[in-house]
């Protein structure tokens, strides 16, 4: 067991770390699994991506990392079993804690206006306490959101891109019929089911990408 601890304080080592470890997770992907992301995701076209921005890449590596599952769990438990000779001690035990990552939508209830800020799950009414130097600042109480969320003791950190829930998104029938599905197979905090909240992913990174509206989506920085 190691003794590495990860607190509140160190968020932008967190923060780097974690998107330098996406960035190997992703590396490990073959064409084949690319192809198959882009495929769900509706931006595979003419035998390549199509992605027009680096907001659009960082959440298409963000839905490769943790909602792709071809074999029953995401891209970073997948790296930990298979390439853990590849990481450092810290960096084990970050992938430790970023193969638990999960999809929630949630509801801004307070921001410090400086580094952290306050949600609440919409669907399980668990309360996160989210440490972003910059969302912290632009966010605002009532404002909704979308995105897996990694959980240390007492704090939680957005993965990469963060889907803001426009009105397009949130009301399109698609996503009316998902959710419905999902609360009626699956009642309770459905969204803790890892397999279940990647469906959601799906549909709402989709939909963030088919809409091609920037301000959906927040790229998250350190």
């Amino acid at each position: 067991m190691t003794d590495i601890t990860f607190l509140s304080a160190d968020y932008s080592e967190i923060r780097h770390r974690c998107s330098l470890l996406m960035g190997k997770v992703y590396k490990k992907l073959n064409s084949e699994d690319i192809q198959t992301c882009g495929s769900e995701l509706g931006v595979w076209r003419n035998n390549k991506l199509a992605l027009d921005n680096d907001d659009n890449k960082t959440l298409f590596i963000d839905y490769c990392v943790f909602a792709y599952r071809p074999n029953g769990f995401n891209m970073a438990e997948k790296f930990l079993r298979f390439c853990h000779q590849e990481a450092d001690e810290s960096e084990l035990e970050l992938l430790r804690y970023m193969r638990d990552a999960h999809y929630s939508m949630y509801q801004v209830e307070e921001t410090n206006g400086v580094d952290t800020f306050n949600v609440v799950d919409i669907y399980s009414k668990a309360q996160y306490k989210i440490s972003a130097n910059t969302m912290a600042k632009s966010t605002h109480k009532g404002q909704i959101m979308a995105g897996y969320l990694i959980d240390f003791d007492g704090f939680s950190i957005q993965t990469g891109g963060t889907v803001i829930m426009a009105k397009e998104i949130i009301g399109s029938e698609a996503m009316k019929a998902t959710i419905a599905y999902m609360a009626d197979a699956y009642p309770g905090d459905f969204l803790r089911n890892p397999g279940i909240g990647a469906r959601l992913a799906k549909q709402i990174v989709a939909s963030a990408l088919r809409l091609g509206n920037p301000s959906n989506v927040v790229c998250v920085e350190f």
